[in-house]
């Protein structure tokens, strides 16, 4: 029994000390995202959602991090609401065609309750609580894509712009002769 304790105890402290580093990503901490076709890049490769997270997290400021936090939680939401509605209307489905099925084969001299009322008490009400849940699904994935894409939009917009060249004078000639030319 102590073997079995010691082992779950040295279980636990290896997961929470793996959970517990701090994330790095391979990428410099002024690097721009971009969102394009439902996919984030950051500097022409591909990240996931989570890894976006993570480096928003380290790199941009809070509200910008908050909003895409609150944008992805919103974004996973509504797709699990989308998957359990599906599901409801899938098994209502079923239900009905399985009621349907029943009624087929029924003893015409046991007294039950009708086809049409079987129908109605049982695969209406899963039918209306997943196209309820599509219903709500829906707008939440929108608003949290947006959300996301706008956090993503900020961070852009925060980093420093990093001249490529020097702003400089220089005498060129011209096809009047000499001239005086300013490079930007």
């Amino acid at each position: 029994m102590k073997r079995i304790v010691l082992f779950s105890l040295l279980l636990i402290f290896a997961t929470t000390s793996t959970l517990a580093q701090e994330v790095q990503l391979p990428y410099p901490s002024t690097a721009a995202l971009s969102y394009e076709k439902h996919k984030i890049y950051c500097e022409g490769n591909h990240i996931s959602k989570r890894d976006c997270q993570a480096f928003l997290q380290l790199n941009a400021q809070e509200d910008i991090y908050r909003q895409y936090r609150s944008g992805l939680r919103m974004y996973n939401a509504g797709w699990g609401l989308l998957g359990t509605g599906l599901t409801l209307d899938a098994f209502a489905i079923g239900l009905t065609i399985g009621l349907c099925a029943s009624v087929e084969q029924q003893d015409p001299e046991c007294p039950t309750m009708g086809p049409g009322l079987a129908i109605i008490l049982i695969s209406v009400p899963v039918g209306a609580a997943g196209l309820a849940c599509n219903i709500a699904g829906i707008p939440l994935v929108c608003v949290g894509k947006k959300r996301m894409q706008q956090s993503i939009d900020a961070y852009n917009i925060s980093l420093p712009e990093t001249q490529t060249a020097q702003n400089y004078w220089s005498i060129q000639p011209s096809s009047n002769g000499i001239g005086l030319a300013y490079h930007f």
